[in-house]
């Protein structure tokens, strides 16, 4: 009884029929690698703002009093430029410095991350301080976080 090899001819009907299906497999398979996020997610990443603002207001985190129910309602924070000074208002309460402000958003998003803090800046204020404020509001965990543009 004879065996029978199969020949270089029907290998190469096999090999012919294969290309195109591993060519499209690679062509997904570099399709959903260069589509896919490999990004970190914002408030991860590290910011010099955040991070120098973060460290300071830890600091202070006992001289500052506990949010009460109306901080947790509606959370508005107004920064505007009185003289040579930039002020900052958290719901109508006037507030000294980016440090208590900061540490009043941390206390805030504490207890309620979820919370939408608004910050309205006004027109002469520089962008670089809303965005201070923004950066602080995102890297202490915050969800929502809006930014009032005219």
């Amino acid at each position: 009884m004879k065996t029978r090899f199969s020949s270089q001819k029907d290998r190469s009907g096999f090999d012919s029929t294969m290309t195109p299906m591993i060519d499209v497999v690679f062509l997904l398979l570099i399709f959903f690698l260069t589509t896919a996020s490999f990004q970190k997610l914002e408030q991860l990443l590290p910011s010099a703002v955040s991070a120098e603002s973060q460290s300071q207001a830890g600091n202070k985190a006992d001289d500052i009093p506990k949010p009460t129910d109306s901080d947790l309602s509606d959370c508005v924070i107004k920064i505007a430029i009185e003289g040579d000074r930039i002020r900052y208002r958290l719901n109508d309460e006037q507030i000294e410095s980016v440090d208590v402000l900061a540490g009043r958003m941390k206390a805030i998003v504490g207890i309620r991350p979820d919370l939408p803090l608004v910050i309205d800046p006004s027109d002469d204020v520089p962008a670089r301080d809303a965005i201070r404020v923004y950066d602080l509001a995102r890297g202490f965990g915050s969800l929502a976080v809006y930014l009032v543009g005219r």
